[in-house]
């Protein structure tokens, strides 16, 4: 599946095929190719083998495609969008289809875990959902303050690109 990643500002086409379990062959900008052996470590820790060389990365997933990205003490924001979605936000315009309030997902993948039931108060930063994708546990957090108005889906859930997980009411309090 083809993703356009933007890392610290910098768009990259990125394409990533799975050959294998915890194997990757992974395309960026249609010319650099990485064969990836991806371990979990924990929640959010992956042990990574690289051309023989080996490193740890650490995930923080800040919702709808975003994330805090640690590999050898080097910081990485990067927000992950699958080219589809790209290409209709850039013909219905950047805010279409995603209301404020809205948590959705780049990707498709399993519900693993909803922290949240209609009517819950949240704060800016709390956990809500945890979705597994590409063999990564992803967080989705509350972007704002606010009261949880739905939640569209539920713990085995498997969601497309895209799928609006939790809306939350971020003028009530």
């Amino acid at each position: 599946m083809a993703y356009i990643a933007t890392v610290n500002g910098d768009e990259h086409t990125v394409e990533v095929k799975e050959v294998g379990e915890g194997l990757f062959e992974v395309t960026i900008d249609g010319e650099r190719s990485l064969n990836l052996d991806v371990r979990r470590k924990g929640c959010c820790s992956f042990s990574v083998i690289r051309d023989g060389e080996s490193f740890e990365v650490d995930l923080d997933s800040k919702g709808d495609g975003k994330y805090e990205v640690l590999i050898r003490d080097e910081h990485f924001d990067i927000e992950v969008i699958d080219e589809m979605r790209k290409k209709m936000m850039e013909i219905l315009g950047e805010g279409a289809g995603a209301a404020s309030g809205e948590i959705t997902t780049a990707m498709p993948g399993k519900v693993v875990k909803v922290f949240v039931k209609e009517g819950d108060a949240v704060e800016a930063g709390e956990p809500v959902v945890v979705l597994e994708a590409m063999k990564m546990e992803n967080e989705f957090k509350a972007p704002d303050k606010g009261v949880v108005k739905e939640v569209k889906v539920s713990e085995g859930d498997v969601v497309e690109s895209g799928a609006i997980l939790v809306i939350i009411d971020t003028e009530s309090e």
